[in-house]
């Protein structure tokens, strides 16, 4: 949880907030107690096709057991036929409908809907809703966050390169079946 108190006190600093703390309670491993949990500002990226991505939690908040992002894609974006080889992971719409396919099964997800994919499982997704949806993204182990950071722009203005998100995103794990 170290990177998670060190990103708490430097946007605490920024903010002006001598405590930095919100009233979140984190359980603490081994304690019998609570302690209140640290707001932390999302690191955000532009992934291709506009995507803006919120990375909440990575490896260093979890201790490498899940990371937490928080997407908006565009209406008409989708992912196509993917796997990941190390990581489960659970999608949760809060806006929008989007249609997920796992392992041949189509989905249609409105706001409130979750869907879990297995790890190794072959997943595509698409908005099918005419305007940007959310989506909370839970990728676990932790780790995935490392390619989103990677691979998405600072802003919304700079150009993402496809092939090199392809080729960072094989770095990660992914697999893209043949069609």
């Amino acid at each position: 949880m170290r990177g998670l108190a060190a990103r708490a006190e430097a946007n605490a600093a920024r903010r002006g907030d001598a405590s930095g703390w919100p009233n979140v309670l984190v359980a603490t491993p081994g304690a019998r107690r609570y302690r209140r949990g640290m707001a932390v500002d999302p690191r955000i990226v532009w992934m291709p096709g506009g995507v803006r991505t919120e990375v909440h939690l990575g490896a260093e908040d979890t201790d490498g057991a899940f990371c937490l992002i928080v997407d908006a894609p565009q209406a008409g974006w989708s992912l196509p036929p993917h796997r990941h080889r190390n990581e489960a992971e659970t999608i949760h719409i809060i806006a929008g409908e989007f249609e997920i396919e796992v392992d041949g099964l189509r989905s249609l997800l409105s706001p409130g809907e979750t869907i879990h994919v297995p790890r190794g499982a072959i997943h595509s997704g698409a908005n099918v809703g005419g305007y940007t949806g959310r989506r909370a993204v839970l990728f676990s182990p932790a780790g995935m966050e490392q390619f989103f950071l990677q691979a998405g722009a600072p802003s919304e203005e700079h150009d993402r390169d496809i092939a090199a998100t392809v080729a960072l995103a094989i770095e990660h794990g992914w697999e893209f079946p043949a069609s």
